[in-house]
């Protein structure tokens, strides 16, 4: 069944039920839905769902948005200007996807307002008197509709009876830029509505200062029903290519986002362009404190933003909170430090000369970002790209979405301006479109595939780019561990962590004959003893995998292991029924002929073989095509450091594994991909070095 197109209404308190009353069944038919857009739930994310937007009336647009005057008659008690900041996004949107949007009473002075025009503050005792609600009751007038108008056409009236319940009004002396006055009150002075002048390259938009959702039988049926019949038509023949949000849980959809298009990459990339300077400018230590109030937010919607990550990639509840807590402790190091690592530095003084090194931003940074861990990989890249003074360029994973939408929302309420973070949502299409652009820097984290796709696409460029790909990341027990049980199950967690969706999961473990058969035995007893299921219930430790295709993949390796000889001690196949879920799989007897010991899982799935010694372990080791990270356990650190100095890896562990710490730096070798993020090298990777020679 083909999905319905949204209409995004505003939230007022002010008669809301009228507007919903107003579409009615016959209206929206089986195509047309409507979506609350609240101010007072701060629901950002959907208006991306909506194929066009009504904009309500209610309390008077806050006069800092319009420089009018703080204090005039019949002012209200109390502004909302969040519900301000949150309708201007809705306009804002809707003018860069070229939707349909229909602005009412509030509405039409909002948009006049937005687009640099200004408000009568209010209409005065004789005007109000004609305009101004009584109590529950509209005033009644005649408007007049200008010939050759939006208006005009659609009403095909030149005057009629409308409803009023105003006491401001736009100033006839300050119209927004494009804007037309397309309906005049009888009283000669008073605009009841607005379109476009230029409507080239613009979608549907109409604002009248009336109340058409309930102009009622007393009104012109063409001022009220022809309205919104014309304004229904124009969402319907929108054409808005959709990305679709599945529940890997339960394959259901969870909602379909508008994706970007070419001409709104562009102007995101031009807002970018006026946003860079003055972000730049922004000293450093107003960005450290805008990013610091970023993870407090994280901290304060933890319990939204876990179920949201749940719910679109599949990960248990409590992991989703602990990624999130982790992505906190990350940008607590990073801001700590920024100031040691981003400021200026002496490097020598003498009589007649000084040397220095300042680093200077990059510039338009684009993030391509991975779904598997969002925060925490977004974090390497946006929280130092934005502490240096760079602006951001995002584009998350389509299948954590709904993530990325949060990340943005939230750091612009932190403080980062609108022109200094933009988020770009879709799919390969829209990542090729942000490689052919005239961008500073590309940072992506994924598949070896991609990333040595994306290195070929802008090496011509000559600007920075970073490529954090996958892993085959090798483990090694030696015979002399302290606790073989205890080692097992350390070992097991960082295998099947995350269902083993992480570049730095154990892939392969290698383990001395001395301890091989205890080890395998505790290594099975622990993954036997997790809870698999439904992400959100308690208890789970294996939940579905995040992409569909995934299961087929994992599938095959177990079949083409299982040919070759390999044995099957847990696990091995898919579950029955609805999500993509698979038996956490332990193999033995495997060898390196086999696809689960030399290709990425990226899954729920390890093969332990049996090595003699640790020169077997490390030729097996560095058997591989990745160089992410190693892991060695034994008792003894010269042994392990031994051998972590023969590793081809950009991250070695001694007794732990899957660990990552914004102390140090987080790089790849080899198809792992190059660059780092993290540490003081993370944080100057986002800049460009200059150093001065100064003589007098």
């Amino acid at each position: 069944m083909k999905a319905k197109k949204k209409i995004g209404i505003s939230f007022t308190a002010t008669n809301y039920k009228h507007y919903i009353e107003w579409f009615n069944e016959s209206d929206l038919s089986n195509d047309l839905e409507l979506v609350e857009l609240s101010f007072a739930i701060n629901n950002l994310e959907d208006i991306q769902t909506c194929d066009g937007f009504v904009l309500t009336g209610g309390v008077d647009v806050h006069p800092s948005f319009y420089g009018g005057n703080p204090l005039y008659d019949n002012m209200p008690n109390s502004f909302q200007k969040n519900r301000d900041e949150f309708e201007t996004a809705i306009f804002h949107y809707s003018q860069l996807m070229k939707l349909p949007l229909l602005g009412i009473c509030r509405g039409l002075q909002l948009v006049n307002v937005l687009t640099g025009g200004k408000l009568n503050q209010d209409l005065g005792n004789e005007k109000n008197a004609i305009h101004k609600k009584n109590d529950d009751s509209d005033k009644f007038h005649q408007a007049i509709v200008k010939p050759n108008t939006l208006l005009h056409q659609i009403t095909n009236c030149s005057s009629g009876t409308i409803n009023s319940a105003h006491h401001q009004s736009i100033n006839i002396n300050h119209l927004g830029h494009n804007l037309k006055i397309n309906a005049m009150a009888d009283d000669g002075n008073t605009i009841e509505g607005i379109e476009f002048e230029d409507k080239s390259n613009k979608g549907f938009m109409l604002c009248v200062q009336w109340h058409p959702e309930r102009l009622g039988v007393k009104g012109e049926i063409a001022l009220s029903q022809n309205i919104k019949q014309t304004f229904l038509t124009a969402i319907r023949n929108t054409n808005m290519k959709k990305i679709d949000i599945i529940n890997p849980a339960t394959e259901e959809l969870i909602t379909s986002l508008n994706t970007d298009t070419n001409e709104s990459l562009t102007e995101k990339h031009l807002l970018l362009q006026d946003g860079q300077t003055p972000w730049k400018n922004t000293p450093l230590a107003s960005r450290i404190h805008i990013i610091n109030t970023f993870s407090n937010l994280l901290e304060n919607e933890i319990e939204t933003l876990a179920a949201t990550l749940t719910e679109e990639v599949g990960k248990p509840l409590q992991q989703s909170r602990n990624e999130v807590n982790g992505a906190r402790t990350r940008i607590k190091w990073l801001t700590e430090h920024a100031e040691q690592y981003l400021s200026d530095e002496t490097m020598s003084k003498v009589i007649g000369m000084e040397e220095k090194i300042t680093y200077e931003p990059l510039g338009i940074v684009c993030n391509i970002s991975a779904w598997n861990y969002p925060y925490l990989v977004g974090t390497n890249v946006f929280i130092p790209a934005l502490l240096a003074g760079n602006v951001v360029f995002y584009k998350p994973s389509e299948y954590s979405t709904l993530t990325g939408l949060h990340i943005e929302r939230l750091l612009k309420k932190a403080g980062v301006p609108e022109n200094a973070f933009q988020i770009a949502i879709g799919a390969a299409e829209v990542g090729n479109i942000l490689l052919e652009m005239p961008l500073d820097g590309y940072f992506f984290t994924g598949s070896y595939k991609t990333g040595q796709y994306i290195y070929s696409k802008v090496a011509p460029k000559m600007v920075a780019c970073q490529c954090e790909l996958g892993g085959k990341d090798p483990l090694y027990v030696a015979d002399d561990v302290a606790d073989v049980a205890a080692v097992a199950a350390g070992t097991a967690d960082g295998a099947f962590y995350n269902n083993g969706q992480s570049c730095c999961s154990v892939e392969r473990i290698y383990v001395h004959e001395k301890v091989y058969d205890s080890y395998v035995e505790s290594f099975v007893k622990e993954v036997q003893s997790w809870k698999l299921g439904k992400p959100t219930e308690d208890g789970v430790y294996i939940g579905p995998l995040s992409r569909k295709e995934q299961v087929s993949f994992l599938e095959a390796q177990v079949a083409d292991s299982v040919s070759k000889g390999a044995k099957i001690l847990t696990g091995g196949k898919r579950l029955p029924g609805k999500g993509y879920y698979f038996e956490p799989t332990v193999l033995i007897d495997v060898t390196h002929d086999m696809l689960v010991m030399k290709e990425e899982s990226f899954g729920p799935i390890i093969g332990i073989m049996k090595v003699k010694n640790d020169e077997e372990a490390l030729t097996l080791m560095q058997d591989c095509e990745y160089g992410l990270t190693s892991a060695i356990y034994t008792s003894d650190k010269a042994r392990a450091e031994k051998m972590m100095e023969q590793l081809n890896s950009g991250t070695v562990y001694w007794n732990c594994c899957d660990r990552v710490s914004a102390a140090l730096p987080w790089s790849g070798r080899k198809h792992s991909g190059f660059g780092a993020t993290l540490s003081h090298a993370g944080l100057r990777a986002f800049t460009k070095p200059k150093g001065y020679h100064l003589r007098g």
